[in-house]
């Protein structure tokens, strides 16, 4: 006998999500991810990566949170399709080197914020405005938003964007963007996760203040040159190329470790963890951070058409760490770092050393900061190899004859049982005496 199949209710409640949707991203992260959508609207208008008169515009107030852009907007189709929806669909065409891959950090980020937003976008040929009372849109089982506006338009690109307000925050968001420290730090986060936009000319404001680029540098003379590394690696319709730096920085433990970076997105910050070599054991071994080697500096830089083939996880903080070209990757990073970790370790023993003669020392100082982009590389670091060891007067060998007898007597005298100890001894005596105060 058949039997009518009866519908059984799996899906997720809207509380559950949210809160599974927020729960591993923090407040600054999530900002950062909305940033992460207009710099992708500025690659779509400027595909060669210069962002001269592109801006981003940020509000961040205890009562009000905005962000608006002049990078292109999001068409009334995209919006309509997938821009709404919690992550990607398949068909859907990515933006060639984007940063914004997965389909959820413009939802993630709003939801993050608060509990009311709108979002107004103007394209060449249309616009559209959608409110969400996220109170209300939790009431009900329908997972679609709607648009409040929608109009077919005839706009210059200049003044095409993106604009995102959110004026209902929740209590804790509204107290953390009323501390001034919090806003410093989210400015440095901004400065750090996007300043190669920043350098390449997208003018990002942060509560009237333009944010700058952070060089990201290596001490360079021609005694001292960071190790190289490039390859491209086809993956399946795809490529990724990868671009590998190790050399050493200013002594500043804070900055120092390795910068991972997927098509120009920071993805971590100077990491003196196991994830980018740090401890790792085998033929190569690394020994765990400590400050002895405050000057490291690596960078790994993955580029691709596809993001979805880059090694980032899903809140763009770490590498993930089953990515098979993050795991080949990683070992060519610490074939890298191996000759820096001993270059460190030889300048520190330098400094110990009880003469004026410190090679290493003097090829630190004589570097200068340089911008990544600017050094020249070799194939392994470059780095001063004199002969470390002190270095001793040169040394002679003196022989003489003499009675059996006498020099019995003075072994006597001077308390000492070999021959060679009766030379050095009468030398030393003959020194102390008759040459000492006339070197």
């Amino acid at each position: 006998m058949t039997q009518k199949k009866v519908k059984i209710k799996a899906q997720p409640t809207k509380d559950f999500f949210i809160t599974m949707l927020t729960i591993d991203i923090g407040l600054r992260q999530a900002i950062v991810d909305l940033i992460d959508n207009c710099v992708d609207g500025a690659i779509r208008m400027q595909p060669k990566g210069k962002y001269k008169d592109l801006d981003v515009q940020l509000t961040v107030k205890p009562e009000l949170f905005r962000i608006s852009d002049n990078c292109g907007g999001i068409s009334v189709e995209k919006a309509k399709e997938y821009a709404f929806r919690f992550g990607r669909p398949k068909n859907v065409s990515h933006t060639p080197h984007s940063i914004g891959q997965f389909g959820v950090g413009m939802k993630r980020a709003l939801f993050k914020l608060g509990s009311n937003f709108v979002i107004e976008s103007t394209t060449e040929t249309d616009q559209f405005k959608v409110v969400v009372d996220v109170n209300d849109w939790k009431t009900n089982d329908i997972w679609e938003f709607y648009f409040d506006e929608l109009n077919p338009i005839s706009s210059p690109l200049e003044k095409c964007g993106t604009r995102i307000t959110v004026n209902s925050l929740h209590e804790s968001v509204a107290d953390d963007f009323g501390l001034e420290n919090f806003i410093d730090k989210l400015r440095d986060e901004i400065m750090d996760k996007h300043h190669h936009a920043i350098e390449n000319g997208l003018n990002i404001v942060l509560n009237g203040i333009p944010l700058e680029s952070h060089p990201m540098e290596f001490l360079y003379s021609n005694a001292l040159k960071p190790a190289y590394f490039e390859e491209t690696y086809d993956l399946n319709t795809s490529s990724v190329n990868v671009r590998i730096y190790a050399g050493i920085g200013k002594s500043w433990p804070p900055d120092s470790g390795w910068y991972i970076y997927c098509n120009g997105r920071m993805i971590m910050r100077a990491d003196q963890t196991l994830a980018t070599g740090w401890g790792i054991s085998g033929e190569n071994a690394i020994p765990k951070y400590h400050n002895e080697f405050a000057r490291f500096r690596g960078f790994a830089y993955f580029t691709s058409e596809n993001a979805g083939l880059l090694p980032w996880n899903t809140t763009k903080t770490g590498v993930d760490s089953d990515s098979a070209i993050y795991r080949v990757i990683k070992q060519k990073m610490v074939t890298l770092m191996r000759p820096v970790i001993t270059f460190l370790y030889r300048l520190d023993e330098e400094k110990d050393r009880e003469t004026d003669d410190k090679p290493l020392e003097a090829a630190v100082a004589k570097s200068k900061p340089r911008s990544v982009a600017r050094v020249r590389t070799s194939r392994t670091f470059s780095w001063p190899k004199q002969d470390l060891r002190p270095k001793l007067p040169k040394r002679g060998l003196i022989a003489y004859n003499k009675p059996v007898v006498q020099i019995a007597k003075i072994k006597k005298v001077l308390k000492v049982l070999t021959y060679k100890a009766v030379g050095e001894k009468t030398f030393e005596y003959f020194y102390e005496r008759e040459c000492k105060d006339n070197a």
